[in-house]
């Protein structure tokens, strides 16, 4: 009897997490872009926690429905700060864990209709993030010193983020010698550029910041406007 009992628990405490998911994210710019940082650090309908296991550093988040405990799910972040959102543009509530500022690790949870439960995706997020609902496009803001700065699209492919597109904003000119690089901005497919072999991935050499297609332009205005 006391197991049915826990088993029903579970069972209401799960489906009423999931009952209160919505297609959540928070306010966003004139360009359709918002901070992850910007997103609440708690929902309304369930509580989730976190802990620090003390001998790995490593968090524990704990997903609880009322009192009862739904989830425990173990994330390797450089800390434990919480936030909600639609993270991968499928109606449901989503965890982002960690603190999502740069050189920091940060990692998502996605909620699962099939499973009825958070699911680990084993994301590793380094960086400031901007997210963008109407075209599904995460963007990073991550930097290589003073004169470098790297800004990266990502994609959902199930629980992945594939990288999309990559910019390389380097100002300094014995940087971009180290890079191969000889203009300001160097736009790339994919997520890595450095030599010759890549050569066939540049989408866009400029030192223009207008000559870039118009999206790029509007990321970096967002990142300029938003506070980070």
């Amino acid at each position: 009897m006391k197991k049915i009992f826990t088993l029903l628990a579970m069972a209401i405490a799960v489906l009423g997490i999931a009952a209160a998911q919505t297609n959540f994210h928070a306010p966003t710019n004139k360009y359709g872009y918002y901070n992850v940082l910007s997103c609440p650090t708690s929902p309304s309908f369930f509580k989730a926690t976190t802990e620090q296991n003390e001998e790995d550093g490593t968090y524990k988040v704990y997903i609880y429905h009322g009192n009862y405990l739904a989830q425990t799910i173990k994330c390797d972040v450089t800390g434990g700060e919480l936030h909600f959102l639609d993270a991968n543009f499928d109606g449901n509530l989503d965890i982002v864990v960690g603190p999502v500022t740069s050189r920091n690790y940060s990692t998502i949870l996605l909620w699962s209709d099939a499973e009825q439960e958070f699911l680990a995706t084993g994301i590793e997020l380094n960086g400031y993030y901007l997210v963008n609902p109407k075209s599904k496009t995460w963007v990073s803001l991550g930097s290589n010193g003073a004169s470098t700065t790297f800004y990266q699209t990502y994609k959902w492919n199930g629980l992945a983020l594939d990288t999309d597109e990559l910019l390389m904003v380097i100002s300094d000119k014995t940087t971009r010698a180290e890079y191969r690089v000889n203009t300001l901005y160097t736009l790339i497919k994919g997520n890595y550029y450095y030599g010759l072999e890549t050569e066939k991935n540049v989408i866009k050499r400029t030192d223009q910041l207008k000559k870039l297609p118009k999206h790029w332009q509007q990321i970096i205005e967002s990142f300029d406007t938003m506070e980070l």
